[in-house]
């Protein structure tokens, strides 16, 4: 996957048709240094890791970020898996519609909807 790829893979918060998702780069950090965590109808994923010596010197890095989870999906069933490659992925199955689709019929009256003021 090249960077541009990942970068737009790793931007998504994703609403389908049956599931929530969010995406996160998180290569930089280990899994001891990623805490996800939900608040009521708010995600919470903070990342952590103290100074460490890189190719270009030192360096530490810390995030925040909280998304709102949708009103049809149930906070209890939010999970979180790390890809190898370091992409988090954060999801819940959105709740089904109870009960099988059904066509409303139209009916036609013979009344207009808009009636005109009386003139005066």
């Amino acid at each position: 996957m090249n960077y541009l790829d990942r970068k737009q893979l790793c931007r998504m918060m994703r609403l389908e048709k049956d599931r929530f998702s969010v995406n996160l780069d998180v290569k930089h950090f280990s899994p001891e240094e990623l805490k996800v965590k939900v608040l009521g109808d708010v995600i919470e994923v903070h990342g952590k890791h103290e100074e460490r010596q890189d190719e270009h010197g030192f360096i530490s890095r810390e995030f925040h970020r909280k998304y709102r989870v949708p009103a049809d999906v149930d906070p209890l069933t939010i999970t979180s898996s790390l890809s190898s490659d370091g992409v988090l992925t954060v999801n819940g199955p959105r709740k089904q519609v109870t009960g099988p689709e059904r066509t409303i019929p139209i009916t036609r009256e013979e009344k207009p909807a808009v009636t005109a003021a009386p003139k005066k």
